[in-house]
């Protein structure tokens, strides 16, 4: 679980920091999460989540204004509550849709089954001009990592 203040890195693969997230609010079970640029130090977008054991929303927010800017929404209220309850339902992966702040799809994120630490998705993006890809990208990833999978 991640708490107030605690933050963690994203590296590239010689190792140097791209970006990096901040727990800025609460615990981990609903919580808000700024992602900053390292090179610049730029902030560029806050994720925040609300808790459910039916659906987990997360929202991509306006660093200024706190305008919604892109919402990814789980699938399915049994695949979540299985993903949560059942013994091995960690391994359960995630799938989500991807939505503009009008509400039209966007995209989606889709994982596969393992039992193991070795995640993978394929990230779909149909439309992205109403906001930047990056936070996307980066969301998946803030997610997975966030809710322990």
């Amino acid at each position: 679980m991640y708490e107030e203040k605690d933050e963690f890195p994203f590296v590239d693969t010689d190792g140097s920091e791209i970006c990096r997230v901040k727990a800025i609010d609460t615990w981990d079970i609903a919580g808000d999460y700024l992602l900053t640029d390292s090179q610049t130090d730029e902030d560029i977008v806050i994720f925040d989540n609300d808790f459910s054991l039916f659906q987990d929303t997360w929202r991509l927010r306006d660093i200024d204004d706190r305008s919604l800017l892109a919402e990814i929404n789980s699938r399915g209220a049994l695949i979540t509550l299985g993903r949560k309850l059942l013994p091995f339902g960690q391994g359960i992966a995630h799938e989500y849709e991807i939505a503009a702040a009008d509400g039209d799809s966007i995209g989606s994120i889709e994982g596969e089954f393992t039992l193991f630490d070795f995640d993978q998705y394929e990230i779909t993006l149909t439309d992205t001009s109403p906001i930047p890809t990056e936070p996307i990208l980066v969301g998946a990833i803030v997610i997975d990592a966030i809710q322990g999978n």
